[in-house]
């Protein structure tokens, strides 16, 4: 039985491990067949490392595919509108896309539903009715805090709760104007 081509490819890379590579060399050295293949496919392999383009052969293909499809995609040197392009779906990504919306169109109602009840646990509503508990009327005598005096303002803070810490950064005294 004749060693088959991945495995003279494998071979020929140095990947093949121990034992197969030791067979692989006896096989070789007894099979006029595998050394031709195996001389073929290292002939191929030169060729093709060999093979350069040059410069002027790129340049020319590429003159070659850029008018290609200067005349196939643009026309009188214009660019093609978006929305004249053909568009090509096949069935099977019509399919999908179907499928897609109308299971994302029925998850949503049986996620959200029309019962005001199922909604509940997802959002959560309250109703706050207006009190006097909720409710304080504020007189319209004092329309400023600097209407308050600080002693009223820390009262306040006191009463609700609040640990207030004052600290005085300077004193300037007040000028007394003198009468002469």
């Amino acid at each position: 039985m004749c060693i088959d081509s991945q495995m003279l490819s494998a071979y020929m890379d140095g990947e093949l491990g121990e034992p197969f590579r030791t067979q692989v060399e006896e096989h070789i050295s007894h099979c006029g067949g595998c050394q031709r293949h195996l001389e073929e496919m290292v002939a191929i392999r030169e060729r093709i490392a060999s093979t350069r383009f040059s410069d002027e052969m790129i340049n020319r293909k590429k003159d070659q595919i850029f008018s290609t499809l200067d005349r196939k995609y643009f026309k009188d040197g214009g660019k093609v509108s978006f929305f004249r392009k053909r568009v090509v779906l096949s069935v099977p990504s019509m399919v999908t896309a179907a499928a897609a919306v109308v299971f994302i169109f029925v998850g949503g109602f049986m996620l959200f539903g029309t019962n005001p009840g199922q909604t509940d646990d997802i959002l959560p509503s309250f109703a706050a009715t207006a009190s006097e508990e909720n409710v304080r009327f504020v007189s319209s005598r004092r329309s400023s805090l600097d209407d308050y005096t600080l002693e009223e303002i820390m009262l306040y803070l006191d009463q609700k709760g609040y640990k207030v810490d004052i600290s005085i950064k300077g004193l300037q005294p007040l000028e007394e104007s003198r009468e002469e």
